[in-house]
């Protein structure tokens, strides 16, 4: 719980939304007074955690760029529909870099291990990021096996340059797809073409159910020769860095499926 109340203050989330979220949690009445009377108790710890060593690595950890509009306050002062002065409020568009934990012990442990709001992501932002993670103790000597990422290439610039080969790094299967069907739907356009694009789409997530690497190659092969001369743009997009994408292959099923999509850190800001 005070987890998701520091990660949601770094979110700039509204002290009466964090109220909601601890209300429905609870199922009991949980007052802004209270939210942030504990805020303001934890919030000196929120260094500290971003500086202690890591004592229980994960196997596996997600890094992604959550985009987001910071809201602050200007010197500005209106008047509202009640006659009330509030002082205007401006909004900046900021990226939350965050790193996701996972285990894969059968317990479901997921936790966020740390998280940094920057202006974009640039090499710049992410390789601090992630080095700091690697001087808290998240290595491969440790326990941690792979990583996994969208398709921001400075991201993997970054992971690169602090990990070098020694963990597996996995491309975000979901964010492949969806590339995949942004580019049929340039292709197969209208509602004439709904059921071919739903068609194509159940054929392209089933590359991703083979059991093997080798497997899944042969599957995308079939979908190319079956798909290239009516979406050559969406075959290109599917065949382009194919193996980033299968290179969890190489670990446990347990492990396969937590890597299957960043997606989780989604839920769990939405959590």
């Amino acid at each position: 719980m005070d987890q998701q109340v520091l990660f949601g203050s770094g979110l700039c989330q509204s002290l009466r939304h964090l109220s909601q979220q601890w209300s429905a949690r609870l199922r009991s009445s949980v007052g802004l007074r209270t939210i942030n009377e504990r805020i303001n108790q934890i919030e000196p710890l929120r260094k500290l955690a971003r500086s202690e060593p890591i004592s229980d690595v994960p196997a596996v950890v997600q890094f992604d760029g959550i985009w987001l509009r910071l809201q602050t306050q200007t010197e500005t002062v209106k008047v509202d529909k009640r006659q009330r002065k509030r002082k205007k409020r401006k909004g900046k568009k900021v990226v939350l870099l965050v790193a996701l934990g996972l285990w894969t012990d059968g317990s479901g442990k997921r936790e966020i291990l740390d998280w940094q709001v920057a202006d974009g992501e640039s090499k710049a932002a992410w390789e601090p990021f992630v080095h700091r993670l690697w001087e808290r103790g998240l290595r491969p000597e440790r326990g941690l096996q792979a990583v996994m990422r969208d398709g921001c290439g400075e991201l993997g610039e970054a992971i690169a340059w602090v990990y070098g080969t020694s963990v597996i790094e996995q491309r975000c299967i979901f964010h492949k797809l969806r590339n995949v069907a942004d580019k049929c739907r340039e292709e197969l356009k209208g509602e004439a073409h709904k059921e071919t694009r739903k068609q194509l789409m159940e054929q392209a997530s089933a590359v991703y159910q083979g059991q093997s690497a080798e497997e899944a190659r042969g599957r995308l092969a079939v979908f190319a020769q079956t798909w290239r001369a009516r979406t050559p743009k969406g075959v290109a997009t599917f065949e382009r860095d194919l193996e980033q994408t299968i290179a969890n292959s190489a670990l446990g099923e347990v492990a396969r499926e937590l890597m299957r999509t960043t997606s989780l850190l989604e839920r769990t800001n939405r959590g």
